[in-house]
């Protein structure tokens, strides 16, 4: 048995802390992890939970951050189970941590209380998407860096990199969103950004990728910046719930032969509401700090955060960190 611990915030998300006891207890259950490796960072545990997590370590910490909380706000909520549990990072008292809770303040957390790795400028969110092959496909940033400088799509890439080796790609192609395909096209920031990229050996560089051919066998690695690469991945999540919805629509007011078909397909639609449904993910990986940190969707339910768990262990089993080229 190993001596990995990874931490979950047990007041981060919509749902917490129930969510997040009941998120553990699931992990339990299903062998994601022994409970010689969780670790609870906060201690407001109801009686009716108590019992079920006496054989788990409990960190003491408070309720302070909202999603209200401003990023710069959290650096000054030392108590806080945010801020607690990503000082835990850098002390290596935990290998992985993870939190439902506000986004801008968990990368402030990670960034200023765990720290940046040695070479990294630019820690950004990293986000597995599914594609059209059985291969995931990578984006980086997915919404850490509204405002960015070419050398950072170094930074990205590396940290991109370092994760296909986790989801076992290998020799992963890297390419720079853009509006187009051709050379001339894209503004300073991103010509700049390629020529970077095209001068490093060790990165499989390939070039432009165009938003309508994310999902093609093109490239593993999707570089932006953050504000853009938040932007394709909501749209992507609004687009695909809009078809599902209109879909549904579609059979409820068809025939018999419509619904008959539909029942046929049913299988292949769970299929596809699985591949898109962000609880499989576990959730978004902010690399280039200084640990695993995992940040897992606001609204995450049980299941969710037993996957961010999953994630963030074998991340840290994997030892992700190490594995980004420095």
């Amino acid at each position: 048995m190993d001596n990995l611990k990874i931490g979950i915030d047990l007041y981060g998300g919509d749902n917490a802390p129930n969510s997040v006891i009941e998120g553990a207890l699931f992990a339990l259950k299903n062998k994601y992890l022994s409970p010689q490796n969780l670790v609870i960072v906060g201690n407001d545990i109801t009686p009716e939970h108590s019992e079920k997590i006496s054989n788990l370590e409990i960190v003491p910490a408070k309720n302070l951050i909202t999603n209200e909380t401003k990023p710069t706000e959290v650096l000054k909520l030392k108590e806080s189970s945010m801020y607690i549990g990503c000082e835990m990072l850098k002390n290596n008292q935990l290998n992985g941590f993870v939190s439902a809770g506000n986004t801008g303040a968990l990368l402030t957390s990670g960034t200023f209380v765990a720290g940046r790795l040695r070479g990294i400028k630019r820690p950004a969110l990293v986000l597995a998407l599914p594609s059209k092959s059985n291969k995931p496909k990578i984006l980086v940033d997915a919404g850490a860096n509204a405002e960015v400088k070419s050398e950072h799509f170094y930074d990205f890439a590396r940290e991109g990199i370092a994760y296909a080796k986790f989801l076992n790609l290998d020799n992963p192609r890297v390419a720079v969103l853009n509006i187009g395909s051709e050379d001339e096209k894209g503004n300073t920031i991103i010509k700049e950004a390629s020529k970077i990229l095209q001068e490093k050996e060790h990165i499989n560089y390939v070039g432009y990728v165009e938003a309508r051919d994310l999902f093609d066998d093109t490239c593993d690695i999707i570089v932006t910046d953050g504000f853009t690469g938040n932007n394709v991945l909501k749209t992507m999540e609004g687009t695909a719930y809009f078809i599902l919805h209109e879909l549904k629509e579609t059979i409820k007011k068809g025939g018999l032969f419509t619904k008959l078909g539909a029942l046929l397909l049913k299988g292949s639609l769970k299929s596809l509401v699985n591949k898109i449904d962000y609880r499989s993910y576990g959730g978004t990986f902010f690399l280039g700090v200084n640990g695993i940190l995992v940040k897992a969707h606001g609204s995450s339910d049980s299941e969710a955060i037993a996957n961010a768990l999953y994630v963030a262990y074998n991340a840290a089993k994997f030892d992700l960190i190490k594995k980004i080229e420095l």
